[in-house]
């Protein structure tokens, strides 16, 4: 059994991943589709952060945000918010929630049974108001967000403000299209790359696509490419036994 196994993913999201893929073995090759830079401007993220404490709670669903929100918490000296428990903090995922890092102070997740059932964002609103949070709540983001959680937590009554923290840059079509034309099987771990892939490759240049997780997959079948798998986690332990079953 060999094939290549396009992985789509920034280099690193999912470490151990291609020593895993080349186990089973697979060829790979790593072509990132979405390319990322620091939002245009960070006044609105700063502003925030440097008022706290009119926040019931923050919200994170990306590592990326994760990271840079935590640092530029750090940088401004405004920890105590979480430390002193003024501010409830709440990630979608284990991995959000490292990238957090421990100088925040405790952090909530969902279950993991939920995220894998409902998505992380829906599984994180739905902890959220289980865990009476009131609002607003801070969503600390990326400029090419899904509004799934804002919108589910507005639907229960609790404000929300969104901040971008990071913006991301898609590749062309053409590099989309290239991408696929050379792939076996298609690891695709974010919404925007589901579409994007899907706008840029009609059917007969579609391989076997491996949605990481609940959400992606959804945007993938809303954009008329329904993935062939759905990792359940977003792990390489886990991609690497959904692409072995693709391969078979």
């Amino acid at each position: 059994m060999r094939g290549t196994v396009v992985v789509t993913a920034s280099a690193g999201t999912f470490p151990g991943l291609v020593e895993a893929l080349h186990a089973l073995p697979a060829a790979v090759e790593e072509c990132p589709l979405m390319a990322f830079a620091p939002p245009r401007d960070w006044a609105p993220v700063d502003k925030a952060v440097d008022h706290l404490a009119r926040f019931d709670a923050v919200a994170v669903t990306s590592p990326r945000a994760a990271k840079a929100f935590a640092a530029r918490v750090a940088e401004r000296d405004k920890e105590d918010a979480f430390t002193a428990g003024r501010v409830s903090l709440w990630a979608g995922g284990a991995a959000t929630m490292e990238a957090l890092g421990r100088s925040l102070g405790p952090v909530r997740v969902p279950a993991s049974k939920a995220s894998a059932r409902l998505g992380a964002a829906a599984a994180l609103a739905a902890a959220m108001v289980a865990g009476d949070v009131k609002g607003p709540v801070l969503f600390p983001c990326g400029d090419l967000r899904r509004d799934e959680l804002p919108a589910r937590l507005m639907d229960d009554g609790i404000a929300v403000e969104d901040v971008v923290c990071y913006r991301s840059i898609l590749a062309s079509d053409g590099a989309a299209r290239a991408a696929a034309e050379r792939a076996q099987v298609l690891i695709v771990a974010s919404p925007s790359v589901a579409d994007l892939l899907a706008k840029a490759c009609p059917p007969g240049v579609r391989p076997p696509m491996l949605a990481v997780g609940p959400t992606t997959a959804g945007a993938a079948r809303a954009a008329g490419w329904p993935p062939s798998a759905v990792s359940s986690r977003p792990d390489a332990q886990s991609l690497a036994s959904a692409v072995k079953s693709l391969l078979a």
